[in-house]
């Protein structure tokens, strides 16, 4: 197994040696939007469905901007999951601090450090209650609230 290295190091953007896997978001990460593929084991979770993408016949987690849409800012710029209780089984079997997390810290970490900073940059100067606030990016238009989570529906 590869030492956990200071995040720093690795671009991620977490300052301290231990990996957190609610601050960084590189794992979110994807070159395309099959990047996260929704499995029978999802069916039961309280994804919400405009969360989700239809690609010839399978869903998928919708991505943004080259990652995926649920990833949201905290007022301290930590990168997390909106809907991490019931997150995808595919991002659940993503651990923190195994090969694939060094991986995606080395090749995707500058770009959640680039988008932490972003956010930073847009949020709110005091959100309510210390909520984490959506990643705003050009060409979003911000202000609709989202509906309720519901079950999704069966996967073919």
């Amino acid at each position: 197994m590869v030492p956990i290295q200071p995040a720093r190091q690795l671009g991620a953007s977490v300052s301290s040696p231990t990996i957190d896997c609610t601050a960084c978001g590189a794992c979110c990460f994807g070159g395309h939007d099959r990047y996260i593929a929704l499995l029978p084991q999802d069916r039961d979770r309280m994804i919400p469905t405009t969360a989700t993408t239809d690609i010839a016949g399978q869903r998928f987690m919708t991505m943004s901007c080259g990652h995926c849409a649920q990833l949201v800012a905290t007022p301290e710029g930590r990168l997390v999951c909106a809907i991490y209780d019931d997150r995808p089984e595919a991002c659940r079997a993503f651990r923190a601090g195994s090969f694939e997390c060094n991986k995606a810290r080395q090749h995707r970490g500058a770009q959640a450090e680039a988008l932490r900073d972003f956010a930073i940059a847009q949020k709110p100067t005091s959100p309510p209650h210390g909520e984490a606030v959506p990643i705003l990016v050009p060409g979003q238009v911000p202000g609709a609230d989202a509906p309720a989570a519901e079950p999704l529906s069966p996967l073919p």
